[in-house]
């Protein structure tokens, strides 16, 4: 492990970056989220304990696919090099409005005053722990820990690798009083400006454990002084410590590393889903963009009859086209009950004012909607029954649109005219309705009013 003090003058130009591949095109896609500016690497680093990066959707700049990043990366301009890249866990986000994430970051802030507050008693189970264990703790430090507590402690050495340095430490220190001054400035790197300087809340363990050794990280796991909401943290990271010994504690150890084990696997999981969601949303666009196109041909082909005779292959030609869009709308449907299972259905918005039956309303007269009498129109999205309770020249019967349950089809069944409220139907509902007009030759209007008087003028005008 290097001794990273040298550097700590050292000036980096930091962004910021989302990076993902698009599900629908499968291009990798780049985003910069945030520019630190040029700094040296201790205000840098200060910086970078304050400051909060939003997770937000990516465009993908060939297709137009909004996609959910699988990384954020630290990025070094004046080297064009990636200082770090960390796979993103959707299952252990922070949420700006959550309340333990509030006292987290509270206790974050105040990580110096709460390890002062119990700083001697900290060192004194430390130094014991050491001691009990002494040569393979002595063998966890590194050749820079070792230097400098020399320096401290004002022994001489002449050692030039790590072994010899270890070697020497375990010959030369021979009482207790020795042991806990050299253990205690050894450390003093590890535990102010590793462990406190980052915050619980960045270690990373696993690769702690490599730098730092096994059982110096198991005692600070166990004994670092944090905050009762950081604790949590604690339960987590036990299982990455933990020996299988036969101890009754060990025995609890290994039950909490099993816990947390399901715990990374629930949110890996969490993760995963997010991505499946996002391949999914593609591959729907790409069915709705098929539909669209389907019929497109089969309104092409409809309208040849005005001008010329259908013969025997156009004929057959629109019965494969119709039989076509009946496939995509099942596929269509099926991915849309999928990605309901995956993610909860979000509440509609769909609580606008109803407008003033006058408002943007023509002058007209009562024979300009006699067209309309004896007729039925059925007005598919949103909330409409309320108005349609009203009386009209004609009957309106009304559907909500978001899904296509028995009252959908018997709804337009019963109608002589479809309207769809576009702003208020899925896609799938839209296409539905779409087909069962061209199917039955009723007409059909799409409308933007959400007023029932507006709409029957739109009809009629």
């Amino acid at each position: 492990m290097t001794d990273i003090r040298p550097f700590l003058n050292m000036e980096l130009h930091v962004t910021v970056w989302l990076r993902g591949k698009c599900k629908n095109c499968n291009t990798t896609i780049k985003k910069r989220i945030f520019d630190y500016g040029t700094l040296p690497f201790k205000v840098l680093e200060e910086k970078m304990d304050e400051t909060q990066h939003m997770i937000e959707k990516i465009h993908c700049s060939k297709c137009g696919m909004e996609n959910s990043p699988e990384s954020i990366i630290y990025l070094d301009e004046g080297r064009g090099m990636t200082i770090v890249e960390q796979k993103i866990d959707y299952g252990n986000l922070m949420f700006t409005d959550d309340p333990h994430s509030e006292n987290l970051k509270r206790e974050h802030e105040l990580r110096f005053k709460i390890f002062k507050k119990n700083e001697t008693q900290f060192w004194e189970q430390y130094t014991d722990y050491a001691i009990a264990n002494w040569r393979s703790m002595v063998n966890e430090l590194q050749d820079f820990e070792i230097k400098d507590a020399f320096l401290k402690i004002n022994m001489e050495t002449h050692a030039n690798t790590v072994s010899k340095l270890r070697k020497e430490v375990l010959n030369r220190l021979n009482t207790i009083e020795e042991k806990q001054r050299f253990w205690k400035q050894a450390n003093d790197y590890f535990i102010y400006h590793h462990l406190l300087e980052i915050g619980a809340m960045g270690w990373d363990v696993t690769m702690d454990i490599q730098h730092y050794g096994k059982k110096r990280m198991r005692f600070i796991i166990l004994h670092f002084p944090l905050g009762e909401a950081t604790e949590q943290l604690r339960t987590e990271w036990i299982g990455s410590v933990i020996q299988k010994n036969r101890e009754d504690n060990d025995f609890l150890f290994r039950r909490i590393s099993m816990l947390a084990s399901e715990l990374n696997r629930l949110r890996g999981k969490i993760t995963d889903y997010v991505h499946q969601i996002d391949k999914l949303k593609a591959e729907r666009a790409r069915l709705e963009y098929k539909l669209h196109q389907a019929y497109e041909n089969i309104n092409r082909l409809e309208n040849k009859k005005i001008v010329y005779h259908r013969d025997t292959s156009d004929i057959e030609k629109i019965h494969e086209l119709k039989t076509f869009v009946n496939e995509l709308i099942q596929e269509l449907k099926e991915k849309e009950r999928i990605i309901h299972e995956l993610k909860p259905v979000e509440t509609s918005t769909e609580n606008a004012p109803v407008l003033d039956e006058n408002e943007n309303k023509e002058e007209v007269t009562d024979d300009k909607y006699s067209t309309l009498i004896g007729k039925t129109i059925a007005i598919i999205g949103g909330q409409r029954q309320e108005q349609a309770q009203k009386e009209y020249v004609c009957q309106i019967l009304t559907h909500p649109g978001e899904s296509l349950d028995h009252d959908f089809y018997q709804t337009i069944k019963k109608a002589d005219i479809l309207v769809l409220l576009t702003q208020f139907i899925p896609h799938v509902t839209m296409w539905e309705a779409k087909a069962y007009a061209i199917e039955n030759n009723k007409p059909i209007y799409y409308s933007k009013s959400i007023n029932i008087q507006k709409i029957l003028y739109d009809i009629v005008g």
